[in-house]
C-alpha cells in the first residue's frame, strides 16, 4: 500500500470512544461527514498500531467497543463453564422444531448462550454441504437497558484456490457463525467464526455457544437485571420465552 499512500494533512478524525483492555484497544472516530472508522489496536513493542479498520458511512454504536475489546471471563466462565447446572430455558416440542435445545445463563460480565444439538455440528471453518439451525431469531429483553434482537446464523463461506491462468480450480465450502445483535433495528456489533476465531463464539461437538457482553448492551451493574429471551416472533411462534438464570459471583 505504501506506493500508493500519501499525505492528506486537510484530512482529520476526531475520536468519539475509546477502550483499553491490556494490550487490546478500540477506538471509533469520526472523519468527514458520512466518513466512520472503527479501528482495532494492538499494542506491540511498546507502541500502539492498527490491526484492523473497519470503514461505515454511518456512527458506530458506541456500546461496540465492549464487544470489539471484551471484557475479562465472568464468574461464570471462571467456574468452568458448568452449564450441566443449566436448566434448558427453551426446549421445542413437536416435529416443526427438532433438533435443539436452548440454555442462557448471566453473571457479571456476559451473557452466555448455548445451542444444543441433537446432532454434530460442523467446527468453524470445516468443511460444510448443508448450514445446520433450525433455532429462532432471539429476543432478549433486560429489565434496565431495553429489548435487543439476536440474529444468530451458520453460513456456507467460500474459499477458493486458482491456478496459473488466474480462474479457480477448486472451491471449499466452510462453516461460518455469525452473530448480530440489534437494538430498535440498528446493529450495536456483529461477531464471526469461520476461517479465524472469534472470542464471542464457540462451537464444540453438539454445542454452539455464544457470549454477549453485557456493556455492549448499556449493563455495567448487574446485580439488579432480569434477562428474559425467547423467540423474536413470539407470541405468533410455536416457542415461548423464559427467565434467564442468574449465576452467582
Amino acid at each position: 500500500m505504501r506506493p500508493n499512500a500519501h499525505a492528506r494533512p486537510d484530512v482529520h478524525y476526531r475520536a468519539t470512544k475509546s477502550l483499553v483492555q491490556g494490550d487490546e484497544g478500540v477506538l471509533l472516530v469520526q472523519g468527514a461527514p458520512g466518513s466512520f472508522a472503527t479501528l482495532i489496536l494492538r499494542r506491540e513493542d511498546g507502541q500502539w498500531k492498527i490491526r484492523d479498520a473497519m470503514w461505515r458511512n454511518t456512527p458506530a454504536d458506541p456500546n461496540s467497543v465492549y464487544a470489539l475489546v471484551p471484557p475479562d471471563p465472568g464468574s461464570f466462565e471462571r467456574a468452568g463453564s458448568p452449564w450441566e447446572q443449566v436448566a434448558a430455558g427453551m426446549n421445542p416440542s413437536g416435529a416443526s422444531r427438532p433438533g435443539w435445545r436452548m440454555k442462557a445463563v448471566f453473571d457479571e460480565s456476559y451473557l452466555y448462550i448455548r445451542i444444543e444439538s441433537s446432532s454434530e455440528l460442523p467446527a468453524p471453518g470445516g468443511t460444510i454441504r448443508t448450514p445446520p439451525g433450525g433455532w429462532p431469531v432471539l429476543k432478549i429483553a433486560t429489565s434496565d437497558a431495553g429489548e435487543f434482537v439476536l440474529y444468530d446464523a451458520v453460513n456456507a463461506g467460500d474459499q477458493a484456490t486458482f491456478g496459473a491462468d488466474g480462474r479457480a480450480n477448486s472451491h471449499h465450502r466452510y462453516a461460518a457463525y455469525t452473530i448480530r445483535l440489534e437494538r430498535q433495528g440498528r446493529e450495536v456489533f456483529s461477531a464471526s467464526a469461520d476461517l479465524s476465531p472469534s472470542p464471542l463464539l464457540n462451537v464444540a461437538g453438539r454445542d454452539y455457544e455464544m457470549r454477549i457482553p453485557l456493556a455492549s448492551m448499556g449493563i455495567f451493574d448487574s446485580r439488579a437485571t432480569r434477562i428474559t429471551m425467547g423467540d423474536a416472533q413470539w407470541p405468533k411462534s410455536a416457542v415461548g420465552s423464559f427467565a434467564v438464570q442468574r449465576y452467582p459471583r
